[in-house]
């Protein structure tokens, strides 16, 4: 069994003006602690920001899109000028699916998930990587989804973005053991956040976005590489993947959904 880590000094969250990431913010923030946090939301990203503040965080923020290759660098390279990143959670993410009579999610709702969804993972992990490697040394954690584990009929390329972003930190995590750098994969089922607020149909063991957030840090200040919340549903996709598909999808016609693929 691995120690547990020292608690993290400087930590970088993507995504973090609201929902699971803003969670994430607050339940990091703590005197003595170096929060860097990015969004799209200027205003949302600032009131977070204050709010760690209150909690005795010093508090870096920029706006800029995660998958902006350039401003991913620049940000990275403010925050290191500052001490080296401890942690850093790729959380920024996008979440659509079929409309309500079936309709494939629009095209551009499609690709928009796979840029931030995945390629934002890949931008964000790109730019922090360098400075754990030459130190041998970092945690990097990447939030994916149950439905990288069992893709949802309804939200396709939402399914198709996670399980990408799952396989991707699966490699980077036999990759990067060797140099000392911690790998953790995030699983989360069913958050009341801004996805739950578009999709239309039932949302079984809902979770509070405080209430992930603290099983997730638990679980990063004990370096497992699968982080999976809640445990019951893990076990379920587990336990349903061992069923031809044809009645894997029978059993879970009472769990269709749609969305609402308007802003």
């Amino acid at each position: 069994m691995f120690p547990r880590l020292a608690a993290p000094t400087t930590v970088v969250i993507t995504g973090a003006s609201r929902g699971l990431g803003r969670a994430l913010a607050l339940a990091y923030a703590a005197p003595g602690r170096r929060l860097a946090l990015m969004a799209r939301s200027a205003d949302l990203l600032a009131y977070v920001a204050r709010q760690c503040e209150m909690r005795g965080a010093q508090v870096l923020q920029q706006t800029f899109d995660v998958a902006d290759v350039v401003a991913m660098r620049s940000f990275v390279a403010a925050v290191e000028a500052g001490g080296p990143i401890d942690l850093a959670i790729a959380n920024a993410g996008e979440f659509w699916g079929n409309g309500p009579k079936g309709e494939l999610e629009p095209l551009e709702r499609a690709r928009s998930q796979l840029k931030t969804n995945l390629e934002g993972a890949i931008v964000s992990i790109n730019a922090v990587l360098p400075a754990m490697r030459g130190r041998q040394q970092g945690h990097i954690v990447l939030i994916a989804s149950l439905a990288a584990l069992h893709p949802l009929a309804d939200a396709p390329a939402y399914s198709a973005s996670k399980a990408g972003l799952a396989a991707y930190g699966a490699a980077l995590r036999e990759m990067l053991a060797p140099e000392g750098i911690t790998v953790s994969i995030v699983y989360p089922g069913h958050i009341d956040t801004d996805q739950a607020a578009v999709q239309y149909g039932p949302l079984p063991l809902l979770m509070m976005p405080e209430e992930a957030a603290d099983i997730i840090a638990h679980g990063i200040a004990r370096r497992r590489s699968l982080i999976a919340l809640p445990k019951r549903l893990l076990w379920l996709i587990r336990l349903g993947s061992l069923l031809p598909w044809r009645l894997r999808a029978w059993l879970q016609r009472p769990l269709r959904f749609y969305v609402s693929n308007r802003d």
